[in-house]
């Protein structure tokens, strides 16, 4: 009996012990919660704090595990999202540029169409979908290679949709993607059908069966709008960082590119700036390398304003 009665006097006294450690977590969760707030406060005023109107290079940002608290506690935005836009074929030619500068190597810009088709062997293969992208792609002689009989092209077919998805990632290559909005770029692409349409991309689509034709936006949202997907995916590389934070996948070598186009942003916010005039552009290379660069005109050259159409293999339309 002697022996029950103090085991039961320690239940107690362990139950009173669990009672008051209860406490201590809540109490520590709760101060935890005011730290993880003020970790998201500090992320957001990194970015507010650069208030510099000349252009700055901007190396050094918070942490990733920093900008996950943020995106919990404050957006599910980058602090940045409502200035990145930038003129598609000035960033491409940016990115090319900075290529350039820092290898000393040629590189170029590759323009192609693609249509992402699925669909179920199960019923016959019959396409339930037909999805169109235009692409940029920024490169050296190597790393274009496998695309060089795409470019200036609009393929109407999931061969090179499939490829680009896959293998469009690396060193020294950056894929990226067209929006589709009414800020229209003017690409052009023809099929020679009746129903075509200038200043558009006409393709046969083959989930309607119908010509069909879509414009690409003149502007790219530099960052992701699915950013915590992005920092889980990060291309596939095991190294993280700020790169990831883009809406194209970079190599972990390649990060000063996006670090190069978030000083951009930056400054486009601090000066008020919708859309970088070549001037701007100069100013910002100027700073960069010491050269000024005619962007603008640059991107006039290397990316053609028509694509050629090629027809889909099975249905030759």
């Amino acid at each position: 009996m002697n022996k029950i009665n103090a085991l039961n006097k320690e239940i107690e006294r362990l139950q009173e012990e669990k009672a008051r450690a209860q406490e201590i977590i809540k109490m520590v969760d709760n101060q935890c919660n005011l730290k993880y707030g003020e970790i998201a406060k500090a992320y957001e005023d990194f970015y507010t704090s650069k208030v510099n109107k000349e252009f700055v290079l901007y190396e050094n940002f918070p942490s990733l595990s920093a900008l996950e608290i943020y995106l919990r506690r404050v957006s599910d935005q980058f602090p940045l999202q409502d200035y990145g836009k930038l003129n598609i074929k000035e960033l491409t030619e940016i990115i090319k540029h900075l290529y350039q500068f820092k290898t000393g190597k040629e590189y170029k810009i590759f323009t192609m169409g693609a249509v992402e088709l699925d669909g179920s062997p199960v019923y016959g293969g019959q396409v339930f979908s037909s999805r169109p992208h235009l692409y940029f792609m920024v490169g050296n002689d190597k790393t274009l290679e496998p695309y060089q009989e795409y470019n200036g092209k609009f393929v109407n077919s999931d061969r090179l949709y499939l490829n680009v998805y896959c293998h469009a990632r690396g060193r020294n290559i950056i894929n990226i993607e067209a929006e589709q909005d009414d800020y229209n770029l003017g690409m052009e692409c023809l099929t020679g059908h009746i129903f075509d349409k200038s200043n558009v991309i006409n393709y046969f689509n083959e989930c309607y069966h119908q010509y069909m034709n879509f414009q690409v936006s003149a502007k790219k949202q530099i960052f992701s709008d699915h950013i915590r997907s992005s920092l889980n995916f990060s291309g596939g590389y095991k190294k993280k960082g700020i790169k990831d934070v883009m809406d194209f996948i970079l190599h972990p070598d390649d990060t000063y590119i996006a670090k190069v186009l978030i000083s951009i942003v930056i400054y486009k916010r601090n000066n008020h700036i919708q859309d970088l005039s070549n001037d701007d552009y100069k100013h910002i290379f100027d700073v960069l390398f010491g050269e000024k660069v005619d962007i603008v005109e640059n991107a006039k050259k290397d990316i053609p304003k028509q694509l050629i159409y090629v027809p889909n293999e099975k249905s030759g339309r």
